[in-house]
């Protein structure tokens, strides 16, 4: 199962497609340490992936976006 802040990132995600974790932290209005768990089950569970360019950005997978197409982020639900 997926925490909230699990589900708040990826339903970010899904509209936006790349981000940053400042940018996360800012809309979340959460401190960028309190991310960092999260991020690192949703990359452990295929739904985002960490690219590197310019800097460290983070992108939603295929199956991240199925997942918030088909409904998976409920509580009851799992992935």
């Amino acid at each position: 199962m997926l925490t909230n802040v699990e589900r708040e990132i990826l339903t970010l995600m899904s509209g936006q497609l790349l981000i940053t974790k400042t940018e996360l932290a800012v809309k979340l209005s959460k401190e960028s340490n309190g991310i960092d768990t999260s991020i690192g089950r949703l990359r452990d569970l295929g739904l985002i992936d960490k690219v590197e360019s310019l800097g460290i950005c983070y992108v939603i997978t295929q199956k991240g976006i199925r997942a918030t197409k088909d409904g998976l982020l409920s509580t009851e639900k799992q992935i």
